[in-house]
């Protein structure tokens, strides 16, 4: 899908702002599938994100035979679902799939680390921060080359018109 300036800054980055986790698809040497859940997806712009690669094991190996990867994200708010399901329509997308072509791993910047620390500074003086993600460090930059809409019948018959 061909996506606008302003459908982007509308529905496409306020979805991956708010969303807890996105879920990223790569796939193996054997063509299997393998799907990571991440926290960090960061949208740059309609062109380009970022996400910290800390935890994953499989990205990292999947990345060195198949450059492209699909990353999902979900609304999981539920006040935004109980919402749309009494009105029947979903004011915003309730999930967003795009295409990627990963790139390299590298050391954040000090700006890009500041994006990630502000996501989730509700939670930096428990312990599970202190574990998760004190040391976030390096990210994956990555090229989006497609937005694929999930459509969900009726109720998401107007979000991308």
């Amino acid at each position: 899908m061909k996506m606008t300036d302003e459908i982007f800054k509308q529905k496409i980055k306020p979805l991956f702002a708010k969303a807890l986790y996105s879920s990223i698809a790569t796939v193996n040497e054997n063509g299997l599938a393998h799907v990571s859940p991440i926290g960090s997806v960061v949208l740059v712009n309609k062109n380009r994100g970022v996400y910290f690669e800390k935890f994953t094991k499989n990205i990292p190996l999947n990345s060195k035979v198949n450059k492209y990867a699909t990353i999902m994200s979900v609304n999981t708010s539920k006040w935004y679902w109980l919402k749309s399901l009494i009105k029947g329509q979903f004011v915003t997308p309730p999930a967003i799939r795009i295409v990627i072509k990963l790139g390299e791993l590298r050391k954040e910047t000090e700006n890009e680390g500041k994006i990630f620390k502000r996501k989730v500074s509700l939670f930096k003086r428990t312990k599970g921060y202190q574990m998760l993600w004190k040391d976030m460090s390096h990210i994956r930059e990555f090229e989006i080359i497609e937005f694929k809409p999930v459509y969900i019948g009726q109720m998401t018959r107007e979000q991308f018109s």
